[in-house]
């Protein structure tokens, strides 16, 4: 059987068993073999139950406007344009713009804001926010005070959110505010709902444990976790290795003649190869995620769980993170002749991953290539977030899972058309990589 010959062939494989190898540590070191040290307890009356964020314009504003002046005062705003801090330092004239910014959330002058808080027509600032230079007062203001002025005059200069701000209005602003930084600040639109926070009740908390027991079987809560670390640490990039390698193997070693000449059409080749990778790679992914599960059953004796739950999310989470990463290293490798299928697919998986990381509490988005879904041990009582979004992430998989099966097609016809000696895709591509090469070594010497 042409199928179990593939997959022999790529389970005895020096690249296979490095693949495995790396698949383990990957998720080693993650924790997802130490679920069990964090359980799901039922909450009990009178305790502290965490937190969840909630619009509160009360409560966003003045906490939203506290961290926008500690920054404005140093000139020194944290960011996360694609995922990475960012520190960033703005010009006189865009410190104008979030001066003027500052002065219609605050009434204050902006002339004043910017002479005493930033300094810029003083020549240097004496004003120190946060700490002792900054106190907040009961009703949300901030008064900010100069340590050498203290000495010799009582003069502060107090900041607050004015009283007839609308909170409509105050969100337009923060969003200018996040656009003069670029983008991937605290104060973009869709992220001022964290500086809301208020506690959970035990009502909600027990809700949630509800919820957790009845629909996800507590079983089910682990298995999303997993599925969240092995797909955005291991599936959605280590697949495109193995199929690159074992690809531009066959070509070193001339079988690509013998290969072309076999009867067999070039569909069936080519979906039997696509389909002994994606078999290779989730056999290991299904007995690591239910060693992963296995872990924590005995910690729940007399709730009825559901043992399926870690098949379920192999085949239906990761499974298409696999599909597309080998589809991309195939049809690449194929096109190419090159390896160049390893920086496409890292470079969708460093913008996936640095993209999303403020979503990674919930990241259903549909082009999203490794779904996230992760707030460490607080993530098995989110099962009604997970419902919630489920929809998305059906889609999500779906099109990933149809965007692969398009790669996989095109890979076929351009085989056939090797086949019969009308592509001569790989001469191109090889010649062009060549004349960098060279153009490189030109330079060098």
């Amino acid at each position: 059987m042409l199928l179990l010959q593939e997959i022999k062939k790529i389970v005895k494989s020096v690249p296979y068993l490095i693949f495995v190898a790396a698949v383990v540590i990957g998720l080693f070191s993650q924790g997802v073999f130490r679920f069990h040290e964090d359980l799901l307890e039922e909450p009990q009356p009178g305790g502290s139950y965490g937190f969840k964020h909630e619009e509160i314009a009360e409560q966003i504003m003045p906490a939203a406007l506290r961290d926008l002046l500690t920054e404005f005062s140093n000139n020194n705003y944290t960011t996360y344009p694609i995922g990475f801090i960012k520190h960033v330092k703005l010009s006189e004239d865009k410190q104008e713009r979030m001066a003027e910014i500052l002065s219609e959330i605050t009434g204050n002058d902006k002339e004043r804001i910017l002479q005493e808080v930033a300094g810029i027509t003083s020549g240097g600032s004496d004003f120190q926010i946060g700490g002792d230079g900054m106190q907040q007062d009961g009703n949300g203001g901030f008064t900010i005070s100069s340590d050498d002025k203290q000495q010799s005059s009582p003069e502060k200069m107090t900041f607050a959110v004015r009283d007839d701000m609308d909170y409509a209005r105050f969100k337009e602003l923060m969003g200018q505010a996040d656009d003069l930084l670029g983008g991937g600040s605290n104060y973009a639109v869709d992220s001022l709902i964290g500086y809301g926070t208020v506690p959970l009740t035990y009502e909600e908390a027990k809700e949630q444990y509800d919820l957790a027991v009845t629909s996800d079987r507590v079983t089910g809560g682990y298995a999303r976790l997993f599925s969240d670390y092995a797909g955005v640490m291991v599936l959605s990039i280590l697949p495109v290795f193995l199929a690159v390698i074992l690809s531009m193997k066959d070509r070193r070693a001339n079988m690509e003649a013998l290969i072309y000449t076999k009867k067999a059409s070039a569909a069936k080749l080519i979906f039997i190869r696509y389909l002994a990778l994606v078999i290779a790679v989730m056999v290991p992914v299904i007995i690591l995620s239910y060693v992963s599960n296995m872990m924590v059953w005995s910690s729940y004796s007399g709730i009825q769980l559901d043992y399926l739950a870690p098949l379920k999310y192999d085949f239906g989470w990761l499974m298409p993170s696999v599909m597309i990463s080998t589809a991309i290293g195939m049809f690449l490798t194929e096109l190419t002749g090159t390896p160049i299928a390893v920086a496409v697919q890292g470079l969708w998986w460093m913008f996936d991953v640095n993209l999303g990381i403020k979503t990674v509490h919930s990241g259903y988005s549909l082009f999203r290539l490794a779904p996230r879904h992760n707030a460490g041990a607080d993530s098995l009582f989110r099962t009604q977030d997970y419902l919630d979004h489920f929809q998305n992430l059906v889609q999500n998989r779906l099109l990933i899972a149809g965007i692969s099966l398009v790669l996989i097609l095109l890979t076929i016809l351009i085989y056939e058309a090797k086949r019969k000696g009308k592509f001569g895709g790989n001469a191109f591509f090889q010649k062009a990589v060549s004349g960098i090469r060279n153009r490189k070594n030109q330079s060098q010497a």
